[in-house]
């Protein structure tokens, strides 16, 4: 179950990307529609189960739940400002090195494993990031500051996941959703409103897709993670992240026609080749995690 938990949420959070786009948002109004709408969707089933779950809790515990959601709604919002001022080349780039991060992270805090099939599927997965953006990519010291949120929004998820996985043996599934969902998105609110970006004033098809981009990524997507995260090691989670990029870019190709903010976009075979290249060290690092860690979960 967790196997294929990780591979649908991987084709749906692939889709965020292009939803954002279509939705033209800014970026931290986005992050907060995201996150606050989950949490009051899921607020009937969730409410009473998390105040039973936090009750069980000990402090540090809960450290870690308010840690862990605050990180998740940083990520969020710092993603989606990234894409301001860093190229989508550098964003793929620098992706790569989340499930680095994972691994370390997963290592030090967890006590998590480093094998070398772990990092075998790391290689494979980055040298086909390499390839897939080798053609557009070139440095450039304007987008340093992105680049720099790119890589802060990875430190931020890897330990909303890691915290996480510290949490999800004492909390439920919803309980633990329905809290990290809430604490994300009051963060990404408190931001937007820092910042100034409106709340609302869209037009009807930029409500549309954001609706879209509430439904598919963030509430079925993110949620299939954190059900996971349970159950299987940081790394193997955010190794599965890294097909996000590839699976968005190709998603944008093929409605290059319909839509005009996906005119501009290409995919050359070396691009296809780089791509697969990168999903086959996902599914490696996926094959290689699914005993005896995946094994665990019950359906």
């Amino acid at each position: 179950m967790p196997f294929i938990a990780l591979l649908l949420g991987m084709f749906a959070v692939a889709t965020a990307p292009p939803l954002i786009l279509l939705a033209d948002v800014p970026p931290f109004a986005l992050a907060a529609w995201r996150l606050l709408v989950v949490a009051l969707v899921l607020l009937p089933f969730t409410v009473g189960r998390a105040l039973r779950d936090v009750r069980q809790l000990s402090a540090r515990e809960l450290t870690y739940l308010v840690a862990s959601g605050v990180l998740y709604g940083v990520h969020f919002g710092l993603f989606n400002l990234a894409f301001q001022h860093t190229s989508k080349e550098s964003v793929v780039v620098l992706l790569g090195a989340q499930p680095l991060m994972a691994a370390a992270i997963g290592a030090l805090w967890l006590k998590e494993s480093i094998t070398r099939k772990m990092l075998a599927a790391s290689a494979l997965a980055i040298v086909g990031l390499l390839i897939f953006v080798w053609h557009d990519y070139h440095f450039d010291q304007s987008n340093l500051v992105g680049d720099a949120l790119v890589l802060a929004c990875g430190v931020a998820i890897v330990l909303s996941y890691s915290a996480g996985r510290k949490l999800r043996p004492r909390m439920s599934l919803i309980g633990y959703l329905g809290a990290l969902y809430t604490l994300g998105g009051i963060t990404c609110l408190l931001m937007a409103v820092a910042v100034g970006d409106a709340l609302f004033g869209y037009g009807g098809n930029q409500w549309f897709w954001l609706g879209c981009a509430i439904l598919v990524p963030t509430l079925l997507g993110h949620s299939l993670f954190h059900y996971v995260v349970k159950y299987v090691p940081v790394f193997y989670v955010n190794l599965t992240i890294l097909g996000e990029p590839i699976l968005a870019l190709l998603l944008m190709y093929l409605l290059r026609e319909r839509y005009d903010v996906f005119r501009e976009s290409s995919l050359s075979p070396a691009q296809l080749l780089g791509g697969l290249l990168l999903l086959g060290g996902v599914a490696i690092g996926l094959l290689a995690g699914r005993k005896p860690q995946m094994a665990e979960a019950s359906p």
